[in-house]
């Protein structure tokens, strides 16, 4: 998107300068590096005073010879530091002799033309020792720094910068004992390298004062120089949205980590050469617990409200959890005042939805992440401040990719940026609003072509789901800025169709008093996502039912739709139908709905199942039920079926019942197959019809009853074949051997129901003793062994 200008790499890695690449999150770049440069600088282009030549006798200069002594200069070229054409004045200061003999100091004042309003930033160029100067850049550390940097000039020159008003009277006076640390006096860094003094008085003024001196603790006959270049302010309305300066501050420095040589900062100009495939690579561990650094950057101008910061980060997945992305803020301030602040863990939840990225996810698989900070109100000045993050090592890595201010992404007043809209639908979409000139659509989060332009973008008839990713962008300076891009999908839900659903009852027969219910069923494999359905006595679903009581005249149906979404009916009575009752399937939030009219696949029966319940017991099966009944009863059967559900027949309770009687009854199934077994009772009414409960299953894993059985045992006259079955037999073939193996008897019937005997009528009379009779049935056999 820019051009980007490389540079020189700094000096050799020591520990040092570890120390200041640490400070330094973002590499210094020159004013070009967006490829245009910064405009509207007003300079102080008139020379008000400045000192004079100083004594060069370090033993005192004599009445006679005054004039020729005095002739060392403290203030060379003044006026260069009225051009501002790149050149500078070199002011001088020294402490003399031992008496004080011979010292000196060298001060410039520049005037604006005009008086300058309150609150008004100037910035004046200069340049001089690189170690006091980098110490004097870290604001309060810089004594600190002084230490570690060997900046020993730091208490023996002073730098001092005033400001005045258009009667002489200083508004305004810091100096280097005390610190540039406060946002009225700070030392900044531009992006090319170069320090300047920034100075903000809370009254108006016109001029500015430099002075460069020296402490009687410095060396003897030190002479120390302090380069003035210029000094400006800037128009208002500026459009650069590049940070001009760049400062750091903090506390709780490691300085035994520092000492090691390591744990600094690896290549720390690739955090701003433009390129987010390189990082500078920055150690958190380097801080105590409890400590705190911060990089600030600070702007010409004051920004639009929508404005954004990006800022690209990766690191070692040991640091970037949840947890320790807390210790990481970001913190936008308008002058002195601090208008935002949010931690990179609640910003990270934050962007979840918004740019539709997992972005702890990926932080912790060490891809790069670009957080679009949003302040919401207007600033000047931009921090980025890191904690001390517990038990992390100097060795682990946080890398910053990028930092920039970007105009502000669209915004969309679509819940989570998201349209669900009907498969086929044609879709417009646009945001609701954005800065800048205009608005650019792609399809990918980051990279690619630009897919179209303009205020809103037509998708055409949408049959599949997309996320489509949008950017504001503006002109500045004849070149293009642009925002973060905002994730908004667009999602195709399936429309409905009537053989998607339906309504299934709980059971095909309800009794009389009883609540029916019917619940709604989605058929598998339809494509509905996030099915809704809704209960209406009218086909387009308004307005819903939620309890309705329906008057019959001589009784009450009511309708009520319960939390699970099943619709509960009561009061219907024998063979009555429901009302036209609609079930109504909807897509998620769409207008995508189908409708269709319940059908009555169930009964409501004059007889009441109050209960109906199966137990494997320790002889077979039990089966318990409890009825009440309208009508006339004559007996019930019971009956048992396999997994197939073949229905036979295994035994009848006989007990007539009268209208409106209630009773409880009881059954043994002696013979349960081993499984799965299924029951039903048939009801058989006084005037023949039928009707049958729910079925039952009950699984059975006791002890496995033979298919046939001889009585009596012993036998002593013709011996008794009992079909212990609910199957019709046919054909069924019975050998009869002795003890010692050897046939006795043959015979076969041709016919044998279910749960009946026969006697074997030509059997004979055997001699005492132990028999096995030998049944076979299609092609299977089992074995009864007999005493006669």
């Amino acid at each position: 998107m820019f051009d980007v200008v490389y540079y020189k790499p700094m000096k050799s890695h020591t520990a040092l300068k570890a120390v200041w690449a640490f400070f330094c999150f973002v590499i210094i770049r020159s004013e070009l590096v967006y490829g245009f440069e910064a405009s509207g600088k007003v300079f102080a282009e008139n020379l008000i005073d400045y000192s004079g030549n100083a004594m060069s006798s370090l033993t005192g200069c004599g009445l006679a010879d005054a004039f020729p002594c005095y002739n060392t200069v403290t203030a060379e070229n003044p006026s260069n530091a009225s051009i501002g054409n790149g050149d500078y004045s070199r002011l001088y200061a020294s402490p003399g002799s031992l008496l004080g003999l011979g010292a000196y100091e060298g001060y410039i004042e520049l005037g604006f033309d005009s008086e300058l309003p309150a609150n008004t930033t100037s910035y004046i160029k200069i340049s001089g020792d690189e170690n006091l100067l980098e110490a004097l850049l870290g604001g309060s550390l810089g004594e600190v720094l002084s230490d570690v940097l060997g900046a020993v000039l730091l208490g023996n020159q002073t730098i001092e910068v005033s400001a005045l008003n258009s009667s002489g009277t200083t508004v305004l006076s810091r100096d280097s004992d005390e610190g540039f640390s406060t946002s009225r006096a700070r030392l900044v860094q531009d992006l090319s390298g170069e320090f300047y003094l920034m100075i903000t008085p809370d009254q108006s003024y016109s001029r500015i004062r430099l002075l460069n001196t020296s402490s009687a603790i410095a060396s003897l006959g030190s002479v120390f120089t302090l380069d003035v270049y210029h000094a400006f302010y800037y128009e208002e309305n500026l459009c650069n949205y590049t940070p001009e300066f760049i400062s750091y501050d903090g506390d709780g420095i490691n300085l035994d980590a520092l000492s090691l040589g390591s744990g600094g900062v690896e290549m720390p100009e690739q955090a701003i050469d433009g390129d987010v495939h390189s990082s500078a690579s920055i150690s958190p561990g380097l801080l105590n617990l409890g400590g705190s650094m911060s990089q600030f950057f600070y702007f010409s101008n004051l920004s639009s409200e929508g404005d954004e910061m990006k800022v690209t980060l990766s690191g070692d997945p040991s640091i970037l959890n949840l947890e320790l992305l807390s210790d990481i803020s970001f913190v936008a301030y308008n002058g002195s005042d601090e208008v935002y602040q949010q931690n990179l863990g609640a910003l990270s939840e934050e962007l979840l939805g918004l740019i539709k990225l997992d972005v702890l996810g990926l932080l912790e698989d060490g891809e790069r992440v670009t957080f679009p900070v949003s302040p919401g109100v207007s600033f000047d000045r931009f921090e980025i401040k890191v904690g001390s993050l517990v038990d992390v090592d100097v060795s682990e890595a946080l890398n910053v990719h990028e930092v920039e201010r970007t105009i502000g992404m669209p915004s969309f007043d679509i819940e989570g940026n998201k349209l669900s809209v009907c498969a086929g639908t044609e879709v417009t979409i646009a945001p609701a609003s954005y800065t800048g000139s205009e608005v650019k659509w792609y399809e990918s989060a980051e990279g690619g072509t630009s897919i179209g332009s303009g205020e809103s973008y037509y998708l055409g008839a949408v049959n599949e789901s997309q996320t489509y990713y949008v950017s504001s962008t503006d002109e500045c300076n004849s070149n293009i800025v642009e925002s973060s891009r905002v994730a908004v999908s667009v999602e195709a839900l399936e429309v409905p169709e009537e053989e998607d659903f339906q309504a299934d009852p709980e059971q095909a027969n309800y009794g009389v008093g009883e609540k029916v219910v019917l619940a709604p069923n989605l058929e598998s494999g339809t494509g509905i996502d996030d099915p809704q359905f809704v209960w209406s006595f009218n086909e387009n679903g308004v307005p819903a039912i939620t309890s309705s009581d329906i008057d019959k005249g001589d009784h009450t149906v009511s309708y009520l739709v319960r939390p699970d979404g099943a619709l509960e009916i009561e009061g219907l009575l024998p063979d009555e139908g429901i009302d036209d009752v609609y079930l109504v399937l909807s897509n998620g939030e769409a207008e995508c709905k189908a409708s269709k009219l319940v059908d009555q696949v169930f009964r409501v029966l004059p007889i009441n199942w109050w209960y109906f319940k199966g137990s494997e017991e320790k002889n077979g099966v039990g089966l318990k039920w409890s009825v009440s009944t309208d009508r006339e009863v004559f007996r019930f059967i019971v009956q048992r079926a396999g997994k197939e559900l073949n229905w036979k027949a295994i035994g009848e309770v006989l007990d007539e019942m009268s209208i409106g009687d209630s009773g409880d009854f009881s059954f043994m199934d002696f013979r349960p197959t081993n499984g799965s077994n299924y029951y039903r009772v048939q009801t058989v009414y006084a005037k023949g019809n039928v009707e049958y409960s729910k079925i039952l299953r009950v699984d059975y894993s006791g002890k496995q009853f033979n298919n046939f059985s001889i009585t009596p045992n012993p036998v002593f006259d013709k011996p008794k074949l009992h079909n212990n079955t609910g199957e019709v037999l046919q054909n069924v073939s019975i050998l009869v051997v002795n003890n010692d193996g050897k046939e006795v008897f043959r015979t076969q019937v041709k016919l044998l129901e279910p749960w009946s005997f026969t006697v074997l009528e030509n059997s004979p009379k055997l001699r005492p003793g132990v028999y096995t009779y030998c049944i076979y049935t299609n092609d299977t056999v089992e074995k009864v062994k007999i005493i006669w």
